[in-house]
């Protein structure tokens, strides 16, 4: 499950909790003595509990399809090709980071896919990195807990020709980029990856 659905699942959670441990008992211990304290609990008890089914129950329906998708999806090994923020999940105060990677399906044909990581993008996938995904019904989830140093079948293609970000001339035209790794002079168009022919590491211009 993604960021987005644990957090549902958790937010929900707590709510319902809270309605169950604090509410009801308060509720008993009162046991209708105060009519005007008894109102004011049950609409407080309705309201954390339609905040917490709410949530609660997206979560589950996250979960429920990431196990539809794994149990009947197509799997595939794919590229990080970069990264993507979502504002929907924050994650220490910022936007979660989701992995763009690139693929070829099983008719050969490339494709790009958002996914949301099962932990941070630090360290676990970085760009270059080899994951398992999983597709199915134009939904595809991440199935990888973290990126291996693998080679793929056409992998430089995936890398080089991977340019969605491009937004001017500027961008798909190669410069002199330098290799953070080995120091070599690479040719390499912005925000474009390229693998190293002297140290075979992925590079990507930055710039």
């Amino acid at each position: 499950m993604d960021y987005f659905g644990k957090f549902c699942l958790l937010f929900g959670g707590f709510w319902l909790l809270i309605s169950v441990a604090v509410l009801v008992p308060l509720a008993i211990t009162l046991g209708g003595s105060d009519p005007d304290s008894m109102l004011f609990i049950a609409l407080f008890m309705l309201l954390f509990f339609t905040i917490g089914g709410v949530f609660f129950g997206i979560g589950l329906k996250q979960l429920f399809k990431k196990n539809k998708i794994l149990k009947n999806g197509t799997a595939y090994y794919a590229k990080i090709v970069a990264y993507e923020e979502d504002s929907r999940v924050l994650v220490n105060g910022r936007p979660l980071t989701n992995i763009v990677v690139r693929y070829y399906d099983k008719s050969g044909r490339m494709n790009n896919a958002t996914v949301s990581p099962n932990g941070s993008v630090k360290g676990g996938f970085p760009l270059g990195g080899t994951v398992e995904i999983v597709e199915y019904e134009g939904e595809t989830i991440l199935k990888s807990k973290k990126a291996v140093n693998m080679k793929i079948q056409g992998e430089e293609n995936l890398m080089m020709s991977y340019n969605g970000g491009a937004v001017s001339v500027d961008q798909i035209r190669p410069e002199s980029y330098y290799c953070p790794h080995c120091g070599a002079n690479l040719m390499i168009p912005r925000g474009q990856t390229v693998k190293c022919p002297y140290c075979e590491s992925f590079v990507t211009n930055t710039r």
